[in-house]
């Protein structure tokens, strides 16, 4: 007998993912703003009773925080925010490059005047902030630059593979900016790859991208030294719907998940 199954009467757990969005979100947050450091213990059982949610949804954000490369999850010893060595950050900003290089040679032909005008309204808008001395929007609105330019590319596997990227890459400009990067050299580096784009010349925005992405990786790898050290703290401020503090043991803390809920959106845009 063939059983038929009507998917209209089928529930799907929206709130335990919507939950588990929440949690991956604070925790991304926390490592992303430096309050959990590299080679912290992440510990699946804390967490759960600090942000006030069962094992579920944090062992689910530890996946997912591990497939974007910022934890590392050993059998019996558990979760470890990632430490990064230099030739680990060579190889994330060299992946980049292949990933943003071969997006433009691919979007260079599918943007439209309205794409471009909303390139330069980055690029202003970059300026602003660095004007304003705002890191987090100089970094927000570098790495929505390159994301858009990676969408509109049309491969949306190349898109997928930067936006997995995107949360190391965040992190290395946390820590980078603005003690080892400039802030006006970061936002004065994306108008020759408009003005390329704008003339069709795929080989000169190529050019002008690639440089830009390996120096600034090769910049943040020779600094990583002093970075590691503790002698620089990240200088974003990203702020997450949970509440954090130190205890008096100066382990992070925590606080309930918020009943308003994050939007389900991909790190990096």
């Amino acid at each position: 007998m063939t059983c038929i199954i009507d998917n209209s009467q089928s529930l799907a757990p929206a709130a335990r993912r919507t939950l588990g969005t929440e949690v991956t979100h604070g925790l991304r947050q926390a490592i992303l703003s430096g309050r959990f450091r590299p080679g912290d213990h992440i510990t699946e059982s804390e967490i759960a009773q600090q942000m006030g949610v069962s094992h579920g949804p944090v062992r689910e954000a530890l996946r997912e925080l591990e497939s974007e490369d910022l934890l590392v999850i050993e059998p019996h010893r558990g979760a470890f925010v990632k430490s990064f060595t230099a030739d680990d950050i060579r190889e994330v900003y060299q992946f980049r490059s292949a990933i943003e290089t071969a997006a433009v040679n691919l979007a260079v032909d599918r943007l439209t005047e309205a794409d471009l005008a909303h390139l330069d309204v980055l690029v202003e808008r970059m300026r602003q902030a660095t004007a304003a001395a705002d890191l987090d929007a100089l970094i927000e609105l570098d790495l929505e630059f390159h994301r858009y330019l990676c969408q509109r590319s049309g491969n949306q596997r190349m898109y997928d593979a930067w936006v997995r990227l995107s949360s190391p890459i965040r992190l290395f400009l946390t820590m980078a900016v603005p003690h080892y990067l400039s802030p006006r050299d970061t936002a004065e580096s994306h108008p020759p790859i408009v003005a390329a784009l704008r003339r069709r010349d795929a080989a000169a925005a190529t050019r002008h991208m690639e440089h830009g992405v390996l120096t600034v990786g090769e910049r943040i790898a020779a600094a990583l030294p002093v970075i590691a050290s503790g002698e620089v703290r990240p200088t974003s401020r990203f702020s997450a719907r949970v509440e954090v503090g130190r205890t008096s043991s100066n382990s992070l803390r925590l606080g309930p998940i918020s009943p308003v809920r994050f939007s389900a959106e991909a790190p990096g845009v």
